[in-house]
């Protein structure tokens, strides 16, 4: 929890009596960040605006603890088809992903009358999203803590063929903008096998990522099945129907071993694999 400012202290020890709102700060993970508040005015905290008109967002309690426990905070999220995530409507952009690995600070904001100056705020709850579910009304969103990171299994460190890193990542260091190829669905395209212009070699793209970047599955991302030359076959269906010159950006994907970091991205000096260790093998 972030400390209190002097003014928030003297605020909450002389006042019988102050006002609060609590803030949302989304910041997805194109870096696009969304402020909102649960009161009925706008709110201003140093250089930023935490907007009133938007979703509605109702939370679950919160709560500090001491360890190394995951916490969780649940958000019902609710908006008018008007009001817009990322060019589409509130439920349908979460449908989409457009949530997927956003960060969400919530924070309470204190004081002295409603639409006075702020005398400080209290960080409540910090984390990423980590599932959402949307029907026709509401969208279900589950944040966990940053706690949920010491998860990752170890050690980190493995004697394997394949390469340790995760294409695009920090360690691998290949440029994702600059393997980015851009592409329209053509005719005869389905939710699942999209038609397009791309004459690549075929392969290129298998395991790589899709993103669809205009049309009804906005924001939509899946990973690419297999490639031939004019021919997508994602793993999983899109949400929507596709129609025709709906656009998308398409990265190649990378299946680990050394010929394939060395030849299609140029990359052998951060291959992290021991392809050439022998197996462990039982001894009868």
């Amino acid at each position: 929890m972030k400390s209190a400012s002097a003014e928030l202290i003297t605020l909450l020890s002389t006042s019988r009596q102050f006002w609060m709102a609590d803030l949302y700060t989304f910041t997805l993970i194109d870096g696009t960040v969304l402020r909102y508040t649960s009161a009925d005015i706008d709110v201003t905290v140093g250089a930023n605006t935490f907007l009133q008109t938007g979703p509605q967002i109702k939370r679950s309690r919160t709560r500090v603890a001491l360890g190394t426990a995951v916490d969780q905070l649940d958000l019902s999220i609710s908006a008018e088809a008007t009001t817009l995530l990322s060019g589409l409507p509130w439920l349908q952009a979460i449908s989409n992903g457009a949530l997927d690995g956003a960060t969400v600070n919530l924070e309470r904001a204190f004081s002295d009358t409603p639409g006075g100056t702020i005398a400080g705020t209290v960080l409540l709850f910090s984390g990423r999203v980590s599932d959402t579910t949307t029907d026709s009304l509401t969208a279900k969103v589950i944040v966990r803590s940053f706690m949920e990171l010491l998860n990752t299994p170890l050690p980190i460190n493995l004697y394997q063929p394949p390469c340790g890193f995760s294409v695009y990542g920090p360690g691998c260091g290949v440029s994702r903008a600059a393997f980015a190829a851009y592409g329209a669905v053509a005719s005869g395209s389905t939710r699942q096998s999209i038609n397009c212009g791309l004459g690549n070699a075929a392969g290129y793209f298998d395991i790589g990522e899709l993103v669809m970047t205009s049309g009804q599955n906005l924001g939509v991302i899946r990973t690419v099945k297999s490639y031939a030359p004019g021919v997508v076959a994602l793993a999983y269906p899109l949400p929507k129907p596709v129609s025709d010159g709906d656009t998308f950006t398409i990265y190649p994907g990378c299946d680990k071993r050394l010929a394939t970091c060395r030849d299609k991205f140029g990359n052998l000096p951060r291959f992290r694999a021991t392809p050439f260790v022998p197996v462990p093998e039982t001894a009868l």
